[in-house]
């Protein structure tokens, strides 16, 4: 039996953010995760991989970092996938004159989209998600996780990074954290990357050695003969063996440090009994699907 998707929004600097929140079925509070999508959205293939760790056992919050983008609603996940590998290269404007004028006007849809996203809201959304999971009295709120897959993995990357209050990050093909933030790094980290994945993998060594030098614990896997996007297996790009494998780390790498013991429920007092009260009172809304 899946998981419940509870439909919900909350306020953020920029305005509602829309979320699918999926809660196990066993009694809380639960260790969570901060599930952050790649470039195309959420979508099915992320909504499985939140009920894959349900099952697990952990409260999942996917926020919806395209809440307020018109432009992206306006696209399928069919022509965002196909659109996206296109917006990327360098070499746009010969992959663009080789598709069918019906292909190319999608194409170039997508591409205007990818041009003129507005990412500056992407950061701020994902703390606010952060403070609401740690908000809710379900949640054990040194017990949460930070997960993402390509911009979502540069976001989790960053979240480690600001302060936040994590027990683990998972970067899935995501940039950072930048080296030079490695010594505010919170929290364990795991990487996965593809080999072939110019603008991400070629960096992998100097996040690395940062935060080696800085005394923070980071594991990388590099898996041979596989391009961004290989976990996703509605993208070209999909690779089983390899995205079976990096799975089977990452939930290891989250069974070690989520399920090691908790802090007692924190008193009234404190700035995490603040949050919930306060994410308490806010206005929202839920509902089921």
């Amino acid at each position: 039996m899946f998981p419940v998707h509870d439909l919900i929004n909350f306020p953020g600097p920029f305005g509602r953010i829309n979320a699918t929140v999926l809660r196990p079925s066993t009694a809380p509070p639960h260790p969570a995760v901060l599930l952050l999508q790649e470039g195309i959205g959420v979508t099915p293939h992320l909504l499985r991989v939140a009920e894959w760790l349900a099952a697990e056992d952990y409260l999942v919050l996917v926020p919806d970092l395209y809440s307020r983008d018109l432009l992206r609603q306006a696209l399928t996940e069919h022509e965002v996938v196909r659109g996206i590998p296109i917006a990327r290269s360098p070499r746009r404007v010969e992959l663009l004159s080789k598709l069918s004028a019906r292909e190319r006007a999608s194409a170039e849809r997508v591409a205007a989209w990818y041009d003129g996203r507005d990412d500056s809201s992407y950061f701020p959304d994902v703390q606010t998600s952060l403070t609401w999971l740690q908000a809710q009295s379900e949640v054990k709120y040194d017990a949460i996780a930070a997960l993402g897959f390509s911009v979502g993995g540069g976001l989790a990357a960053k979240l480690t990074a600001s302060g936040a209050d994590l027990a683990a990050g998972v970067i899935f093909y995501g940039g950072g954290p930048h080296p030079e933030s490695a010594s505010r790094v919170c929290c364990p980290l795991q990487g996965h990357y593809a080999e072939r994945d110019a603008p991400v993998t070629p960096h992998v060594q100097a996040v690395a050695a940062a935060l080696e030098a800085a005394g923070q614990a980071f594991t990388a896997f590099i898996y041979a003969g596989t391009e961004h996007g290989f976990f996703n297996e509605t993208r070209p790009t999909y690779a089983r063996d390899s995205a079976e494998l990096a799975w089977a780390r990452a939930v290891g790498f989250l069974r070690q440090h989520l399920r090691s013991g908790s802090q007692p429920e924190p008193r009234s007092g404190t700035r995490k009994a603040r949050e919930r009260r306060e994410f308490s009172a806010m206005n929202s809304t839920i509902s089921r699907r």
